[in-house]
């Protein structure tokens, strides 16, 4: 979850989150299952609820740090309670190199994302490691919220398949997720109007508006039940991207590899 959603401890996850926690896990023991103990890089990590979640499905004795340059210090505080054996939560850089990078709805927060993800590749992931990155998916639903969460942009599947390559690394699988829901993006944008990026989204002063993630507080049933309707088309992504289809989506997502 993005900091900026975070209105203290969250005590109710989205079902965006949740289906979003189930595709990425899978997607990565796909990568780990066979391997031994892995050393994960989780950047921008929020509250570190994903990186909790996926820790528990590693090999036995795997290390994951959780970095996060919003992370203030009585934040780092609170997150870290109870943290599990080999999970940290840091603002400060990580030393050494990661077999996993994670780089989940980040690149989207940067001016100069392919300085970013071409540093991220080069300094902390080891030869033959992978990189698996999400963002926000096409121009035509850039709206309010993606201003609230200061985005510079979002990516069209061919515009994030070149910014992977142009960073050096191998795009191994990749694809569309959360179709249904970028329908529901694409009327909330006709109906609200869509929004033209800013050259500074730092400067935008309407976060409030928009709380996002962290104003979810539906009945524990629907919650459920939407989620498992996510989790279905997540699976839906995994099986299109293995037949080389890609189905649009509000976010667009990719599995890569350090040559």
């Amino acid at each position: 979850m993005d900091l900026i959603e975070a209105k203290g401890l969250i005590q109710s996850r989205h079902p965006w989150e949740l289906a979003r926690a189930a595709f990425f896990n899978r997607l990565i023991r796909g990568v780990v299952r066979r391997g031994g103990p892995v050393r994960v890089l989780d950047i921008g990590c929020g509250d570190g609820w994903f990186s909790r979640q996926l820790l528990r499905r590693l090999p036995e004795s795997s290390e994951l740090v959780g970095w996060d340059l919003a992370l203030t210090d009585d934040l780092l505080e609170a997150f870290s309670a109870d943290l599990p054996e080999g999970m940290t939560l840091t603002h400060a850089e990580p030393g050494g190199t990661f077999d996993l990078i994670l780089c989940m709805d980040v690149l989207e927060h940067v001016p100069d994302d392919l300085a970013l993800l071409t540093d991220l590749k080069e300094r902390f992931l080891r030869p033959g490691g992978h990189l698996v990155a999400s963002v926000p998916a096409w121009m035509t639903l850039f709206g309010a919220h993606d201003l609230a969460l200061r985005h510079y942009r979002r990516y069209t599947p061919r515009r994030g398949h070149q910014l992977m390559r142009a960073a050096g690394l191998e795009v191994l699988s990749k694809g569309g997720l959360f179709h249904g829901l970028a329908a529901v993006r694409g009327l909330q944008v006709a109906r609200s109007g869509r929004a033209e990026p800013l050259e500074d989204p730092g400067g935008y002063t309407a976060a409030d508006e928009a709380v996002g993630l962290g104003a979810w507080d539906a009945p524990a049933p629907i919650t459920g039940l939407i989620s498992a309707i996510l989790r279905a088309e997540g699976l839906l992504s995994l099986a299109a991207s293995a037949a080389r289809v890609e189905i649009p989506g509000l976010s667009w997502w990719a599995l890569c590899r350090k040559p």
